[in-house]
């Protein structure tokens, strides 16, 4: 793990050079105070003091991202898409959750056509993607949205706020709840839950592999005040059985992340049905590959303004953090519940299996009457699909009591013509 703090610079020979190196170690002191000085500052500074001197980082993450005045989703005004840190899928078009909604009217058909018909996004953002998914049901399948209980779950009251007044605005209307007090009532549902690019920002563990032992980056301060890592002995022995548990390990002296908090949440989420379908849409590997020994750096990532951060722990509760997701033991925690899980495939096969072709095909077919249209439809498809992208994002289908043979975006795709 690199540290965080700033190198002195060697001493100058001249006096000059000492004005002007004084006058940059000002400034740059200047800075570092305005990164620590967030919000969520003191909160962090007085977590760490209570521990006795310093936090794990999944604790760290947590309250960065999920403080609830504080920390980076309970901010007011968050911005997302271009404005924002971050671009997820259904802020790139509306496209994305058009094709998601037909999948979703699939698994309503493949359940019975239930009514009620539980329809539950957790972590739902901006609200994009449930106006979009909603907005085609209504439009193409009038009997399955009339069928639909929406349910849009999020940590932070001032992000339901903003979903609802986003569906509002479109005539849609949904229940909007805290993820955790909805999961506690634990009703017995017949649905399907939908899960975009929500697992990887729950908080993750920063551990190495040292030969036969572990070791775990820890959050203090310094003597001038700035976070800074330190390795510590591992903070949960939950850590290393995981591990064991999946039978793989990352490369002696490589990074990684390890998330105790993800198969915990889908384990909650995943109670709350009888029957139904859980699609997750998110960043991620199976384990073998994400612990692969040949990965020599770990998965986590800071962002703002749509950049790369390289101090996670600067500026608390104003970057983004995320780190990808375990797809193995997301799978063998809700296995666990009695789902069964399909193989994962990339967002891009999942997009095309669901008809982003033929969508191209018709607005192609409209191209003449409003170009502009057609060619931002048509760029969103390449950015949605970029493997190197946002096409490399993995789709997880989980089913209880329904069955995952042959659903739509599991299709395997014709061959390439020659």
């Amino acid at each position: 793990m690199p540290d965080t703090h700033r190198a002195t610079p060697a001493a100058p020979g001249t006096d000059g050079d000492d004005f002007a190196l004084a006058a940059a170690l000002e400034a740059q002191d200047d800075l570092a105070l305005a990164a620590r000085a967030t919000p969520l500052a003191p909160v962090v500074e007085r977590a760490i003091a209570e521990a006795g001197g310093r936090i794990p980082f999944a604790r760290f993450m947590e309250l960065a991202l999920g403080h609830p005045e504080h920390g980076y989703y309970a901010r007011e005004g968050l911005a997302w898409g271009r404005d924002g840190d971050y671009e997820t899928s259904p802020e790139v078009h509306p496209i994305f959750g058009f094709l998601w909604a037909r999948q979703v009217r699939e698994c309503w058909e493949r359940l019975g056509r239930p009514a009620p018909f539980a329809l539950v996004e957790a972590g739902a953002g901006s609200g994009a993607f449930a106006e979009a998914v909603l907005t085609w049901l209504r439009q193409r399948a009038p009997d399955c949205f009339a069928a639909a209980r929406p349910v849009l779950l999020d940590g932070h009251p001032r992000r339901l706020a903003a979903q609802r007044a986003r569906l509002q605005a479109r005539g849609l209307a949904a229940e909007h709840a805290l993820l955790d007090d909805w999961v506690a009532r634990g009703k017995p549902l017949a649905g399907v839950a939908l899960a975009n690019e929500f697992f990887d920002a729950l908080p993750v563990h920063l551990v190495e592999r040292r030969g036969d032992g572990w070791i775990e980056w820890w959050v203090e301060r310094d003597a001038g005040g700035a976070l800074r890592f330190a390795e510590g002995p591992l903070s949960d022995p939950a850590i290393a059985a995981r591990f064991e548990a999946l039978g793989v390990r990352p490369g002696d002296g490589c990074p990684a992340e390890v998330s105790l908090a993800a198969p915990e949440a889908i384990r909650r989420l995943a109670r709350c049905f009888e029957r139904g379908y859980l699609l997750a849409i998110d960043y991620g590997y199976a384990a073998a590959d994400l612990y692969a020994p040949w990965r020599r750096q770990g998965t986590l990532m800071a962002f703002r303004a749509h950049s790369p951060q390289p101090d996670p722990l600067a500026s608390p509760g104003l970057l983004d953090l995320t780190a990808h997701v375990d797809l193995t033991t997301l799978a063998a925690a809700a296995a666990a519940e009695g789902w069964e899980a399909a193989p994962a495939v990339s967002q891009a096969e999942a997009l095309t299996a669901l008809g982003l072709g033929d969508a191209l095909r018709a607005a192609a077919a409209r191209a003449a009457g409003d170009v502009a249209r057609f060619a931002a439809d048509r760029r969103a498809a390449e950015t949605l699909t970029d493997l190197a992208g946002l096409g490399r994002i993995r789709v997880l289908a989980l089913a209880r009591g329904a069955p995952l043979e042959g659903l739509r975006c599991l299709l395997p795709l014709p061959p390439a013509p020659r």
